[in-house]
């Protein structure tokens, strides 16, 4: 596996570069750091970035790379994932200060999660190495989030990892529990879907686990993120025209709101 990182030095750039590392270590994989320099600024400035990033690397890294490139910064590191194929990416997220763009997500990381042709982790929050996964699920039926997970990262699946299979039944706020959705078409869907995740990953891992909540999609994926889990899974939707994935409200919003690193799958 060929792991790209972008880095500019930033306090968010430092965490993609914690969380890639340990990435990089746990699953042998190839490791590049990539830093965008805009034009007019110093290529020295971006060569300290760099020095930097590779000081906060875990030791012992056997295939550790730099690059430099000069442009928009999105557009670089999209660039750079063309032309190096690599296997996933990771990017920070810049934290928002400002009520007004606190609940926005970087238009670096968007733009680097919408565009870019493989998998696309943004690091955020706690950073750890991956042992506890939550995967949201959702009712593709033609594309299980497991199987595209599995088939897109298949070096993540070998690492012994706790999974969690979640997947939210869409409830009004304040709505009581009614036990006879249990018989609807849609949970039982989901139950489907979910065993059969279960029994794909089972394969791989003696700990999955199946899991249904019901309520606001947003904010039951973010409570049951508060369990000390390492990492998120979400799925993306095929985009049409120049943009290669559709970032729906919800995926957005968990990417803004998790407390802790997300991946987003092809």
């Amino acid at each position: 596996m060929h792991i790209l990182v972008a880095t500019g030095g930033a306090e968010h750039s430092q965490k993609a570069v914690t969380f890639a590392g340990l990435l990089a270590r746990d699953t042998n994989a190839a490791l590049t750091l990539l830093t965008v320099r805009k034009p007019g600024h110093s290529e020295e400035a971006a060569r300290v970035a760099l020095e930097e990033a590779q000081r906060a690397l875990p030791p012992n890294l056997a295939r550790v790379q730099t690059r430099i490139r000069e442009g928009h910064p999105a557009e670089e590191i999209v660039f750079e994932c063309e032309e190096g194929g690599y296997d996933l990416a990771v990017v920070g997220e810049r934290q928002h200060h400002t009520l007004r763009t606190r609940f926005l997500l970087g238009s670096t990381a968007q733009r680097v999660v919408e565009h870019a042709p493989c998998p696309v982790v943004v690091a955020k929050g706690r950073i750890a190495p991956v042992r506890r996964l939550l995967l949201c699920e959702g009712l593709r039926t033609d594309a299980p989030l497991a199987r595209r997970f599995m088939e897109q990262l298949p070096e993540l699946v070998t690492l012994p990892l706790e999974i969690t299979i979640l997947h939210v039944i869409s409830q009004l706020a304040l709505t009581p529990y009614d036990p006879s959705v249990e018989d609807s078409e849609t949970v039982q869907l989901a139950r489907r879907i979910l065993a059969g995740d279960r029994q794909l990953l089972s394969k791989r891992h003696a700990h999955v686990q199946e899991r249904l909540r019901y309520g606001l999609v947003v904010e039951e994926i973010i409570a049951e993120a508060a369990w000390d889990y390492d990492m998120l899974v979400l799925g993306a939707h095929p985009g049409a025209g120049w943009r290669r994935i559709l970032l729906d409200d919800i995926t957005h919003d968990v990417l803004v709101k998790a407390p802790a690193p997300v991946l987003v799958v092809r």
